[in-house]
């Protein structure tokens, strides 16, 4: 176990280094002197190895500098056309080469790269291609919470040249497994086959946003993803048909058998190749590497005669990942896949010195129960980190649905697909699409339980180590039950002071790319979004981060895509009060429920604290002119946000014409901060209006290398006295009103940076306290 252990530690410590070098040196140091004087020679040297190892595989993505972001591009597909909702298709394609048109150089940095390839029509798997392809580049979010992700998308233009197979053995299991997807697909509803193609397949692009939160408000998002519970609960299943029909056997074929191998040693060697086959057919996630890592060691302890400790299995599984791939211990399916067998072990351990020899029915529900709330307490801290929100009802619908699920769905399911590949028939389909129709109605009633879930803003990441140091030390070292709580005292102390924390006034400018998103929290403890972005997903992100799930005003200045895009989604993530509009704007037939408010120059809205008074437009505004999309960006509602001392301008898209009717209100407009309007076009923001507003600060919402050249040059010129925070340079920016004036803070003091001195380190170390 040490061994493992030390290894793990030694790359932790080297990824740990470049934020905290100090900190990181002191403690391996410490540890590897530790180990040494107590002899344990080989985990020092296990310790020195997982730094040395990681140092070696350590490579961080290259920036893919593009001249041009047309290129030509040769390379191979890697997976089956997956619909992207708006009639096109999506597909992986790992770069041969790639060389600017332009120039003729190659752009080496893309060369080995997978890119997401977006298209109208499908490409053949395992099929070489040449394409002429657009690279979408500016595509990075960078709000708290959120992660930049690592994928390289591009639109496909032309396909020139289409040349022959590149079979390997990844995409002839990638084949079998859109076959099986595409045939459940079809023979099933819509529901009953997202939920068959999740626990077969790993196919989750069938999953309705519906479905996944019930799943997630029950506890039961672990289903939607294949790990150990369905590996686990497979290979109960398999073990037990297996020994079933190896004592079935004739007694002359048995006999022979027997010679070599105990019935349930020949039940554990049957099992092995039908669970590596499982392992290939689900794609071969993270949970279900370690899964198949962890059965396969006890199949072969059953075997060879000799059963392995379960921690010893444990952090082998976690030791081979790693080999693999070092950086794979800050995946969060690592973390919550082996947080979760890590709790389970040590109730079950725990368990075992203590039971009473009874065997009765209530006895094991007792037990499933226990097993299931260790489980969930176990990684709710961690779930309500990332996802924010706790499943109260978790332990309950674990114990019911889960079992339905695990030996009925998935052995159904399974069989079924191995048998449809060899017959071409899907003989369980009638059972697996009944026993999934009655769980996804199970996990709906469930979900629409009072509470079934909490929502829990974000907290510090301070919070979630003091609470896993203290769990794991709980876990190995202490023998009394009531000594678990300790864990939790820290998220409870900050939950208590978060609650006795006075409201401020809180406006969040969100990096929605080319677009517009505010979120503000009045100090009335209501929730004002203005503008949803094109997708809605940085807001609804966003409002989940900050533990929110009502929107009391949601405010639509204006009717382009860029701001309002993803109003469906809002209205459907969230329960909004009231829409505010210009009121020359027609809602959808679908939020006919929610109040509306066209609001207009004169209205005013107040509050504790605050007064929200609307500048623009009036009854008697019209834009002159034929373009219409100018008309509608003057038409934008413009409201003005006064706080205690602050006060705050929302200006839309307005432009020349409108610019200049609100500057014949004077003081009236005067404000503290100005969202700049029209993400800084050309019409923006000229001298006289931004000397009228005079501000102190300006926020430009703007997409990184937009086609537009925003902001453009004569509104940056017309800001120079002022102090301008941009989403495309700066992402996320927050102003927060505050007894001594305005606290701001930009998305760089929500992560963490390289650190090379003793200020730098300390520097993070206030972060993970934020």
């Amino acid at each position: 176990m040490h061994v493992f252990l030390s290894f793990l530690a030694g790359v932790v410590s080297f990824y740990s280094f470049q934020y905290f070098p100090f900190s990181a040196a002191s403690v391996s140091l410490g540890y590897g002197a530790y180990l040494t004087a107590r002899k344990k020679f080989l985990p020092a040297i296990m310790l020195c190895a997982g730094v040395l190892y990681a140092f070696l595989r350590y490579a961080p993505a290259a920036d893919i500098v593009l001249q041009d972001s047309r290129l030509h591009v040769q390379g191979v597909v890697t997976s089956f056309p997956a619909e992207t909702g708006t009639g096109g298709f999506r597909q992986n394609l790992v770069i041969r080469s790639a060389v600017d048109p332009a120039t003729g150089a190659h752009v080496e940095s893309l060369a080995g790269r997978e890119v997401v390839l977006f298209s109208d029509s499908e490409l053949e798997l395992a099929r070489e291609y040449a394409v002429s392809a657009e690279f979408l580049t500016g595509r990075e979010r960078y709000n708290p919470g959120q992660q930049p992700g690592k994928d390289i998308y591009a639109k496909l233009l032309e396909v020139t040249h289409a040349g022959g197979e590149s079979l390997s053995f990844a995409s002839v299991i990638e084949g079998y497994r859109h076959r099986i997807s595409s045939h459940i697909a079809e023979n099933s509803k819509d529901d009953s086959a997202a939920l068959v193609a999740s626990v077969t397949t790993g196919q989750r692009s069938l999953m309705s946003d519906e479905m996944r939160d019930a799943f997630n408000t029950t506890g039961l998002a672990h289903i939607l993803s294949i790990s150990g519970t369905h590996f686990g609960l497979f290979s109960v299943f398999l073990f037990g048909i297996s020994s079933l029909l190896i004592n079935a056997l004739p007694h002359r074929i048995l006999q022979r058998i027997t010679v070599y191998l105990a019935p349930s040693q020949a039940a554990a060697a049957a099992c092995l190749p039908v669970m590596l086959a499982y392992l290939c057919l689900s794609g071969a996630s993270i949970p279900a590497i370690r899964a198949f890592i962890m059965i396969s060691l006890f199949l072969t302890g059953l075997i060879i005669g000799r059963k392995g400790f379960w921690l010893n299995s444990l952090l082998f599984a976690a030791f081979l990942l790693v080999v693999w791939d070092p950086e794979v211990l800050f995946s969060l399916s690592f973390q919550l896949s082996f947080l979760a067998v890590l709790c389970i072990g040590f109730s079950l351990e725990e368990k075992e010195k203590s039971e009473e020899k009874e065997k009765t029915y209530l006895h094991r529900v007792k037990k499933g129960l226990l097993i299931s709330l260790y489980a969930s307490l176990g990684t709710a801290p961690l779930v309500a980190y990332w996802f924010h929100y706790f499943s109260v009802i978790s332990p309950v619908s674990n114990l019911l649905v889960a079992p339905i699920i695990g030996f009925v769905l998935i052995p159904a399911s399974v069989a079924g697909a191995f048998l449809f590949l060899m017959t071409g028939h899907f003989v369980f389909t009638p059972v697996a699409s009944a026993v999934a129709d009655i769980s996804i109605a199970s996990v709906k009633l469930l979900s629409g339980v009072p509470f079934a879930s909490i929502t829990v803003p974000h907290f510090p990441p301070a919070v979630l180590l003091l609470f896993y140091a203290a769990l794991l030390l709980c876990l190995v070292s202490v023998k009394k039950k009531y000594l678990l709580v300790i864990p939790f005292i820290p998220l409870a102390g900050y939950l208590i002071l978060s609650g006795l924390a006075k409201n401020e006034l809180r406006v969040a400018f969100l990096d929605v790319g080319q677009g517009d998103s505010s979120v503000v929290e009045l100090p009335d403890g209501k929730t004002m979004v203005i503008d949803t972005g094109r997708t809605g997903w940085e807001t609804s992100y966003y409002l989940h981060y900050r533990g929110k799930r009502t929107i009391d005003y949601l405010v639509l200045t204006h009717v382009h895509p860029d701001h309002i895009g993803g109003l469906d989604r809002v209205v459907r993530k969230f329960s909004v009060g009231e829409i505010w509009d210009n009121g020359r704007m027609v809602l959808p037939e679908t939020m006919h429920h929610i109040v509306h408010r066209p609001l207009g120059r004169g209205d005013t809205i107040e509050g504790q604290g605050y007064r929200i008074s609307v500048l623009h437009p009036y009854d008697g505004f019209y834009t002159f002119g034929s373009r219409v999309d100018v008309g509608e960006n003057n038409d934008s509602l413009v409201l003005r946000l006064e706080g205690r001392k602050k006060s705050f301008l929302f200006t839309g898209d307005i432009e020349e014409e409108a610019l200049q009717d609100i500057a014949c209100l004077g003081k009236w407009a005067k404000s503290t901060v100005i969202k700049i309007p029209h993400h800084g076009g050309r019409t923006s923001a000229h001298q006289a209006f931004v000397g009228m507003v005079s501000p102190e600060f300006a926020v430009i919402s703007v997409g990184r290398e937009n086609p537009f050249g925003h902001p453009h040059q004569e509104t940056l010129d017309s800001l120079r006295t002022i102090s301008v925070y941009r989403t495309d340079a700066d992402g996320f920016v927050q102003f927060e009103e505050r007894e001594r004036g305005l606290e701001i803070r930009t998305y760089e003091a929500f992560r963490l940076t390289g650190a090379r001195s003793l200020r730098e380190e300390m520097q993070n170390y206030r972060r993970l306290f934020r």
